[in-house]
Parts: C-alpha cells; structure tokens; sequence
C-alpha cells in the first residue's frame, strides 16, 4: 500500500499558506511551518489560532482518523477531498491494494462537521458527516471509513470509538444493516444476523458448531462463570495442540481435525456463553491481515426461531487456510441485531458485563 503525499487536516483559519487550500497538505512536519503537525508560530514567537481559540496547524486534538477499503479485486487510488461548508481543508489521493486498508490520520474531531467528496475509477460518492460523539482525552473517537466495493460501489460512513470493556471484549453495533425476519409457520433463516455481512475477502475455511466444549480442559468453565456474555478463542497449529481437543463425542469435530493438513492448514477455536444450546457460533470470513501474522475471523451467532431453555456455551472450529507468518487471532461477532463483539483469540476467557 502507498499514498502520495503526508495527509493533515487543518483547521480553518489563518495559517502559514493564509487561507486553507487544496495543495496546502504536505511538508517537513519537524519544522512547525504549519504544513506538519507542529504549531503554526508566528515570528514573535507566539501562536496563530482561530476563532475557536484552537491552533490549526495542529493536528493533536483531531481524534478521527480515515480508513480506505479496497475490496475490489485490484489496486486502487482514492481521491478524496474534505470540506468544511464550502472551503477545501485537504484535498489528496492514496493508493490501496487489493483487498486492504489503509488508515489516514487526522481527518477531524468530535463536533466538526466535514463533507467527503470522493472519487476511485469513475465512481463518485459524496456525504457529510456530523462527528456527533463526546471527545475521549487520548483516545480515537472514531474513524471515516471509505469503502471501494467489490461491487464498484463507494460508500463513506463514521464509525464511533468502540466501547472497550476492562475484561477484554469490544462490544459495539454490527457495521452492517441487520433485520430480524419474522418466523413463518416457526422457521426462519437462522443466520440472519450474517446475511448482510460481507463474505469476502476470505481465507478457505471448513466449520463445525456444537452446543458443547470439546476442549478438555480450558475454555469457559460453567461454574467459574462472571458475566452474561463471555468468550473464548485458541488456535491449533500443531499436534500437540490437537490433544487439547476432545473429539470423542462429536464424529464431526473429529472428522475436522483428522482431515487437517498442519502443514498448510489451522484450527481456529472459539467458545461462546451463556444461553440455549440451539444458539451456535458461525464464521462467515476470516481475512488475513498484517502481511499474514494475524486473521480476523467474522461471524453471527446462529438464531434460529425456537430454542431450548438450556444454560451452555456453545463452540465453533473451523480449519482454514494457514498464512505462513501466523502469530496472532482476532474475532468479531454479531450476537444479536444491535450488537457485536470482538475479542482475540489469546486463550483466555474474556466476558461482557451486559447481554443486550
């Protein structure tokens, strides 16, 4: 991935190119010459700020970033220009690879409204954004993210800071659209809180659910349990991790690890709580991320119209394409319409203090 010139998001206000201009976005950030992300000083040795009092050469107080996806089949170059009202505050371009991210950093702040005209190919897309969040001290408050589809399709959305509980799950909404669908004659997909999930990019991967454990001895615990929703995630990449797994009562699960090829292929673990047996974990993707060190596996909970009254966890195993660099695992699910949750796949037992 590339992009073309160092991004800044400048306040509007005098600085040293006067008025904020297209072209006025790049230069030596050390020099605080107000084309980095210094101050903008004046030769009296004081500082040049806006009406807000704010100095608009820097960029420390502009807590969200941007993020262009390219989920497109080919490199891709974004142009992107950002205005306050009528007046251009940055005006660039970035070149994605092929079904990557790129972040760009300081595109605003919480409050500051901003309208994102952009262009990739022949596609054109235009929103303006509200930043309606709270500003966090010495946290994002959230990302643009501009998304190339593999559809050619251009979509601009804000993102909010994810609420990050102290025991290790992100709990926010799903970044899709979810509808719940009536049940007819008691039957309904029971994935429908994937279907607008996106399939691709994906590593191949095989899946088996199971109302059950099937690790012998890690994992959620009934009777150590501390929270509504709590998680668990491991991933198998030798034999010895294998005989972690206790495929005795499931012909499936043993299927599924007997089949695996280590050399080329892993086993990605997750248990989920507490709640009926007939509410499972499903995967829908798993990408590859950081050059191959890390996999970000996506999916919902499986919920059909009728369950039991049970109190169990419920487990998922997929064996999927192994990236060579493999270090690290990441999972996201949507657990119900208006929430997801994500957690890494460390083996340790992680929970939410609230199921909503």
């Amino acid at each position: 991935m590339s992009y073309s010139r160092r991004w800044l998001l400048r306040g509007v206000g005098a600085s040293a190119c006067g008025a904020v201009v297209a072209g006025c976005l790049s230069g030596d950030p050390s020099t605080g010459n107000g084309n980095g992300t210094g101050n903008t000083n004046n030769t009296d040795g004081t500082n040049d700020t806006d009406e807000n009092g704010d100095d608009p050469g820097d960029t420390d107080d502009h807590s969200i970033d941007g993020r262009l996806h390219n989920e497109s089949d080919s490199e891709r170059t974004f142009e992107v220009t950002i205005l306050e009202g009528e007046e251009v505050v940055a005006d660039d371009e970035a070149t994605v690879e092929a079904g990557e991210t790129k972040t760009l950093p300081a595109f605003g702040r919480p409050g500051q409204p901003r309208t994102f005209d952009v262009t990739v190919e022949e596609t054109t897309a235009t929103e303006t954004l509200a930043f309606d969040v709270e500003a966090t001290p010495e946290k994002k408050d959230g990302h643009v993210d501009i998304t190339y589809t593999a559809e050619g399709a251009l979509e601009i959305a804000f993102t909010p800071r994810k609420d990050e509980s102290e025991s290790g799950v992100v709990v926010d909404e799903p970044p899709y659209e979810v509808s719940e669908p009536a049940c007819s004659d008691g039957e309904r997909d029971p994935l429908w809180l994937c279907a607008n999930m996106d399939g691709e990019p994906s590593l191949t991967f095989s899946q088996v659910e199971t109302p059950s454990s099937i690790l012998l001895e890690e994992g959620l615990a009934y009777e150590s349990r501390n929270a509504e929703m709590e998680f668990y995630g491991t991933v198998l990449t030798s034999e010895d991790d294998l005989e972690r797994v206790d495929r005795d009562p499931n012909d499936d699960v043993a299927d599924l690890i007997e089949e695996t090829d280590l050399e080329n292929e892993a086993i990605l673990v997750v248990q989920t709580g507490w709640g009926s047996g007939t509410v499972t974990p499903h995967l829908k993707r798993i990408e590859e991320r950081d050059n191959g060190t890390d996999i970000h596996a996506f999916g919902c909970y499986r919920r059909p119209c009728e369950g039991t009254d049970d109190i169990t966890f419920r487990t998922v195993l997929a064996r999927f394409e192994r990236p060579s660099a493999l270090k690290s695992a990441t999972v996201s699910l949507t657990v119900d319409a208006d929430t997801r949750a994500t957690f890494d796949a460390s083996g340790e037992v992680v929970g939410a203090a609230q199921n909503r």
